[in-house]
C-alpha cells in the first residue's frame, strides 16, 4: 500500500482479551475508502491466539499490516516499531481496549484537507462496558491554531497520545520516540511532541472510546509496584524537560512543566501507600530517583529522601491496611449520598 493519508497504529498484547476486535471494527466501519488509511498492528510478544487471529484479520484486509515483536517492549515500544515502518502523512494511535467512534476518523479527514496543521487534537469519551457515553471529556476553550507552546499554556493538553494527529515527519525527523518498556510513557512524550509543533489545533471532536473496567491495560496497570517506579520515573523526566529536550523555553512554560512534573511525581510517592514490593528496592527507587527533588518543599517528598529506609519500612505496612480503608471510605461516600 503506498501513500495512505493515514496511520493507523494499535499496540497489541493478548488483544483477543482485551476487545481487540471490537476495535478492528469500529476502522472497518468507519465511512472512508480503505485506501486513505492504513492499519498497522503491533503484537508485543502476545501469549494467547492473538498473533494467528490478526494474521487471518490481514488476510482479510489489503491495508492491514501485522508486525509481531520477539522482546516485549511495552506500549512505547510498540509504538515505535509502527511509527518507524508507517507510510501514512499522518499518525494515529489506539489501544487495544477502546474504539473510535462512528465517523469519527473521516471528520478528522475532511478537517485536515482544509486545514494544514502539524498537530490535530481531539477529544475522547470515558465510559464502562455496557454504557454508551458521548460526552467530552475535555472540550477545551480555544479552538483556534496556534503554536505547540501556546496550546500547552491556554489549552492545556491530554496526556494520552490517541487523543493526537500527528504529522510522522515531526516526530521522525525530531527523533521524538517513546521511551521503550516503561508503563508510563506517554505523559513526557506527549509534552516533547506538541513543543516541537508550529502548527496545532484543538477540536471538540469525539474520536475516541475509552473504556474503563477491571481488565482494561491501564486499568490493571496502575495496581503494581512496576508501575509506581514507571510513574516516578516519568514525574522526573516531565520535571527535567525544561533544562534538556525542549530547551529553551520561556519561563511559564518551563514552571508549568515543572509543576506538572512535580504533581505525575507525587502520584508514584503516594502509590507508595498502597503498593507492596520490596524494602531494598523502594529504598533504591528513592534514592535513585526521589533524591533530586529533596529540596523541593514537599514533605512528603522531603520525609522519603531524608529517611528512605524508614519511609519504605512504613509504606509497605500501611500498604497492608490503607486499600481496605480506601475501599470502605467510598462505600461511606457513595452511600452517604
Amino acid at each position: 500500500m503506498s501513500n495512505p493519508f493515514f496511520s493507523i497504529i494499535i499496540p497489541v498484547y493478548n488483544g483477543l482479551a482485551h476487545d481487540l476486535p471490537i476495535c478492528l471494527e469500529s476502522i472497518w466501519h468507519q465511512p472512508l475508502d480503505p485506501s486513505i488509511y492504513e492499519v498497522i498492528c503491533v503484537d508485543d510478544c502476545s501469549t494467547d491466539d492473538t498473533c494467528r487471529w490478526l494474521d487471518e484479520q490481514a488476510a482479510k484486509h489489503n491495508n492491514m499490516r501485522v508486525v509481531k515483536h520477539s522482546v516485549n517492549k511495552r506500549q512505547g515500544g510498540s509504538r515505535n516499531t509502527g511509527i518507524r515502518i508507517a507510510k501514512g502523512k499522518y499518525i494515529i494511535f489506539i489501544d487495544q481496549d477502546d474504539y473510535f467512534h462512528q465517523g469519527s476518523i473521516a471528520k478528522v479527514y475532511e478537517h485536515l484537507l482544509t486545514v494544514a496543521l502539524d498537530i490535530l487534537i481531539v477529544d475522547c469519551a470515558y465510559e464502562h462496558p455496557g454504557k454508551v457515553n458521548n460526552t467530552l471529556q475535555h472540550n477545551f476553550p480555544h479552538h483556534e491554531v496556534m503554536t505547540g507552546d501556546e496550546q500547552i499554556l491556554r489549552n492545556s493538553i491530554p496526556w494520552a497520545p490517541w487523543k493526537f494527529i500527528f504529522l510522522r515527519s515531526l516526530v521522525v525527523e525530531n527523533n521524538l520516540f517513546f521511551d521503550e518498556k516503561e508503563r508510563i510513557e506517554d505523559i513526557d512524550w506527549v509534552h516533547r511532541l506538541v513543543h516541537k509543533a508550529q502548527r496545532t489545533q484543538y477540536q471538540p471532536i469525539l474520536f475516541i472510546h475509552y473504556l474503563k473496567n477491571n481488565t482494561s491495560t491501564t486499568m490493571t496497570s496502575y495496581k503494581s509496584p512496576e508501575t509506581m517506579y514507571s510513574t516516578l520515573r516519568c514525574g522526573m523526566r516531565l520535571y527535567q524537560l525544561s533544562t534538556s529536550s525542549i530547551s529553551p523555553c520561556s519561563q511559564e512554560l518551563e514552571h508549568n512543566l515543572q509543576r506538572i512534573g512535580e504533581y505525575v511525581f507525587g502520584l508514584g510517592l503516594r502509590n507508595y501507600l498502597t503498593c507492596h514490593d520490596s524494602i531494598k528496592a523502594k529504598r533504591q527507587a528513592i534514592e535513585e530517583i526521589v533524591a533530586p527533588l529533596s529540596t523541593k518543599a514537599n514533605i512528603f517528598t522531603r520525609s522519603a529522601t531524608m529517611a528512605p529506609g524508614t519511609f519504605s519500612l512504613l509504606s509497605n505496612l500501611t500498604s497492608l491496611f490503607l486499600p481496605a480503608l480506601l475501599v470502605l471510605r467510598r462505600k461511606w461516600k457513595y452511600k452517604s449520598k
